[in-house]
This record gives C-alpha cells, structure tokens and sequence, in this order.
C-alpha cells in the first residue's frame, strides 16, 4: 500500500481504494484520527470473493499504522519503521 499511495507502483483499479471521509472534515479530533491516508474498505456482505479483495484485506492494519510510519520517504525507511513499530507491538 506504501508504494501505491507514494506513486512508485501504478495498478489499474477495477475499485479503487477510497480515502476515509472523515479526513476531509476540519476539526479538533483531526490529531487523533490517525494518518492521512486512512482508507475505507469496500462493502461486502453477499459476496465472499469481494471480502477477500486487496484492499479489504490490508486497510484496518494500514489505518493502525502511525504517521511516523506512513510518511517516510522510501521503501527501506518504511521497511524499517514498520519492523520497529511492529517489534514495539510484540512487547
């Protein structure tokens, strides 16, 4: 998901993730909504195959993911962020 929200890799969406729209509203729990670039999984209550998709799959861990994590600038410092946020987690 890092790399498909910094533009590295491109992938032609049949749905596209959608951005969370609560980030989009100004207000004082800005701070305590997370990251920026949360997204909203897709609806799928008939069909277990659209459960399964990409985007269902990773969105709640991306959204858990801090802003320290979220916004580095390449992969390896990502990488890297991600095993120490990931290690603290275990403690």
């Amino acid at each position: 998901m890092f790399k498909l929200t910094k533009g590295i890799n491109e992938v032609s969406w049949v749905n596209p993730p959608v951005p969370a729209s609560s980030l989009s509203q100004p207000g004082p729990a800005g701070a305590i909504r997370g990251h920026a670039r949360r997204f909203s999984g897709q609806a799928s209550t008939k069909c277990l195959q659209r459960a399964n998709t990409f985007t269902n799959r990773i969105v709640k861990e991306w959204n858990a993911l801090p802003a320290t994590v979220i916004d580095a600038d390449s992969v390896n410092k990502f990488k890297n962020r991600y095993d120490t946020f990931m290690s603290s987690q275990k403690s």
